[in-house]
């Protein structure tokens, strides 16, 4: 009776690792999309930026010798 009992625990703890991997996961694929729309949604400034950055860079006088 007792083995009947903690073995009944046992598949529980591992029901309960199962859904706690699930849960990691399914929070690693929110935040992977989260990222995904965010670099969407900059894109189009941070390259705005870097070719500003590259236009500045190649009307600047050349003062290494």
């Amino acid at each position: 009776m007792v083995s009947k009992f903690l073995n009944l625990l046992g598949s529980g703890r591992r029901a309960r690792r199962g859904a706690t991997a699930l849960e990691y996961a399914l929070v690693l694929a929110f935040v992977a999309v989260g990222v995904v729309a965010a670099l969407n949604i900059l894109s189009g400034d941070v390259q705005g930026s870097i070719t500003s950055v590259g236009t500045k860079v190649k009307g600047a006088p050349n003062s290494v010798k």
